[in-house]
């Protein structure tokens, strides 16, 4: 290789002007390595414009590094985009049954209540409550503890049915009418 094409390479590899290079070389009896190693020594390499690859670990995150808080954003919005999505997946798994006298009404999937509870939280709670008042129940299918949510629930609905249920009303009239208390007068019927 010529001297020319020395100046060149190095100019290639160091990122400097061709003066800066062809005195490294002739300080380093043109010895290119020797060359190389002089400018870095000196402070002398300028910054590579273009990016270079390697196959090496550090090399890898040393670019990541430099992209700076761009990708940081990127990969915290990509993570949390991700799991939402497996969340919203799970509560798609989940259905919430809605069944009167063991017949199921309507299935619905969690995420789908979840959305509702959250944007009409009032009207929901009050649907719920006209729901087990009317006889519904509510059950979940598609959880690993179901069981004892659906128990809670069916408590819950036990509670309401018994609240609920009419019961034989007994009604006492005092037939004497000789008592003196204000409040049978106010039951008494008058004939005319």
């Amino acid at each position: 290789m010529d001297h020319f094409e020395m100046v060149e390479k190095l100019r290639e590899k160091a990122n400097v002007t061709y003066e800066e290079a062809k005195d490294a070389l002739e300080a380093s009896d043109w010895d290119l390595l020797d060359a190389l190693l002089m400018l870095e020594s000196k402070g002398r390499l300028q910054e590579m414009e273009s990016e270079a690859y390697s196959t090496r670990q550090d090399a890898d995150t040393r670019n990541e590094n430099s992209t700076g808080k761009k990708n940081r954003e990127h990969g915290f919005f990509s993570t949390l985009l991700r799991g939402l999505g497996k969340v919203i997946q799970k509560g798609n798994s989940v259905s919430v049954l809605i069944t009167k006298k063991g017949e199921t009404r309507l299935s619905l999937p969690l995420t789908v209540v979840v959305i509702a509870f959250v944007f009409m939280f009032w009207w929901m709670l009050i649907a719920f409550a006209a729901a087990m008042l009317f006889g519904y129940r509510f059950s979940v299918k598609g959880l690993s503890f179901d069981a004892s949510v659906n128990n809670a629930m069916d408590k819950a609905g036990d509670f309401v049915d018994n609240v609920v249920k009419p019961g034989s009303v007994h009604v006492i009239v005092d037939k004497d009418e000789n008592k003196s208390d204000p409040a049978d007068n106010d039951c008494k019927e008058t004939k005319d």
